[in-house]
């Protein structure tokens, strides 16, 4: 999969994209290029540069600032590069565009070398800064100059003369005005023939170039987010201090806390249980994001984090109903779902994330589905997450429960602006089978209608008694 199509699956990987330090052109190309790693080897590669890069930074952060400079002078010369391969005689705008980015290229190589070490191999484009400055101006404009050719020096001289003597005739101007226009056009010509071994070397130049471009970008962000490096295993994937940088983000600007959070997944089926407003629908969204970002070679947002590679993220939170298609909130999920399933029962090294499975048809049928589903994915060792309100689960399963409204309140009203401040985001193990019920508290601190939570606690003390008097009899 490349980012390019990543991003348009998860809003919180657009808004890290958005927020990148990227200074030129190609280095955006080649973050949309990007492909999803899956060898440890690659991605162990990519986290070392990045690593280098932060030391750099942390070293010497006015020089990598002076390479970032450097890079927001690049023009994207693929096409130009492109015309060179293809035998084409450049114009003076097109030989200009490599000469101006072979002299920003020899200047970052130049920089580089201040580094203490080398974080990006480039091409030393010395020996084409020659071919195109012949005066050895250091400046990266472009004309065909008379040091190119004695012959076009002496036929331009000629027209010159011609011109301040009026003595000639238009048709001589015009005669000594082809001649050297014709000289030039040659000129350029073997011009193109003499950079042309330099193709190469400008293509290899554009992708490292990217490279470095990005590589800076994802340390700044590394830095300033707090983002680490994953450490890569085969089967546990383990967050510590998980967030999800974007809430994380617009809760400060509201000037509230975000709790981060720990989980261990294994290959195997987890539920998690919790009121809602417990975030469970954001573990989902986050552990999708932290596994895209590893396998997309950046640093990911946790404290600490230990992730097992996977060949496909599938996640599926409800804001997926096909309505163009005729498809209902639940076909749409039931599609969803029949493909994740099909996908464990292959034993493809999948990552599926389930928000509320089953949550929009009855509770009967919902908890049957949500049984069922589980124990595919348990029985094939799929790593799954399910979040769920259903109470009956099946004993074996993993249960996580979010801890919710477990803080002391002290002699604070709870309102809907600050109940957050309340929820302990905590994930706990949980093997009661029990969901939590906190509805009715939730509805009785916010101030609802005290009739309507009566009459709802009334109906469940009844179920209770029912279901307690069903089983005295039944024994």
């Amino acid at each position: 999969m490349q980012f390019r199509k990543a991003i348009s699956e998860i809003k919180g990987l657009q808004y890290l994209a958005e927020e990148l330090d990227l200074q030129s052109p190609m280095g955006k190309r080649f973050l949309l290029d990007s492909e999803m790693l899956y060898n440890e080897t690659e991605l162990n590669i990519e986290y070392d540069l990045i690593d280098k890069v932060i030391q750099s930074i942390e070293s010497d952060p006015k020089l990598i600032a002076d390479i970032q400079s450097k890079l927001s002078h690049l023009r994207d010369i693929k096409g130009t590069v492109g015309n060179l391969d293809a035998n084409l005689i450049l114009d003076d705008i097109e030989l200009f565009e490599i000469k101006s980015f072979a002299f920003h290229c020899h200047a970052i190589l130049n920089l580089q070398k201040d580094l203490k070490q080398e974080v990006i191999g480039l091409p030393n484009l010395s020996g084409l800064v020659d071919v195109l400055d012949p005066q050895k101006s250091g400046i990266p404009s472009f004309y065909i100059y008379d040091d190119y050719s004695e012959e076009l020096a002496e036929a331009r001289k000629n027209l010159r003369i011609a011109k301040s003597e009026n003595g000639d005739s238009e048709a001589k101007l015009e005669e000594l005005f082809d001649k050297a226009q014709e000289i030039e056009s040659r000129v350029r010509e073997e011009l193109c023939d003499k950079i042309r071994v330099f193709a190469g070397d400008l293509r290899t130049a554009l992708n490292q170039l990217a490279h470095f471009d990005l590589l800076i970008a994802k340390a700044k962000q590394a830095i300033q987010l707090c983002f680490n490096r994953p450490e890569l295993l085969k089967e546990s994937t383990i967050y510590n201090g998980m967030f999800h940088p974007m809430i994380k983000d617009e809760l400060l600007k509201q000037k509230k806390q975000y709790q981060a959070i720990d989980i261990e997944l294994q290959k195997s089926v987890c539920l998690i249980t919790g009121a809602n407003m417990a975030g469970k629908t954001v573990v989902l969204k986050t552990l999708a994001l932290c596994q895209y970002l590893c396998q997309f070679g950046f640093f990911v947002p946790a404290s600490q984090a230990k992730v097992s590679l996977v060949n496909r993220i599938m996640l599926s939170v409800g804001d997926d109903q096909s309505e163009l298609n005729g498809l209902s909130s639940f076909a749409s999920e039931m599609m969803n779902v029949n493909q994740m399933v099909e996908v464990s029962q292959s034993h493809e090294n999948v990552l599926v994330l389930v928000d509320e499975l089953a949550r929009t048809t009855n509770p009967v049928e919902g908890l049957a589905i949500v049984n069922a589903v589980a124990d595919i994915f348990y029985q094939n060792n799929t790593r799954s997450v399910i979040t769920t309100h259903y109470s009956g689960l099946n004993p074996y399963f993993r249960k996580l429960r979010v801890k919710g409204l477990d803080k002391d309140f002290g002699d604070q009203r709870i309102t809907k602006n600050n109940i957050n401040s309340y929820m302990d985001y905590s994930l706990v193990e949980d093997n009661t089978g029990e969901v939590p019920h906190e509805a009715l508290r939730i509805a009785s601190l916010l101030g609802i209608n005290k009739e309507i939570v009566e009459k709802a606690q009334n109906q469940l003390n009844m179920k209770a008694s029912k279901n307690k008097l069903e089983v005295i009899n039944y024994k």
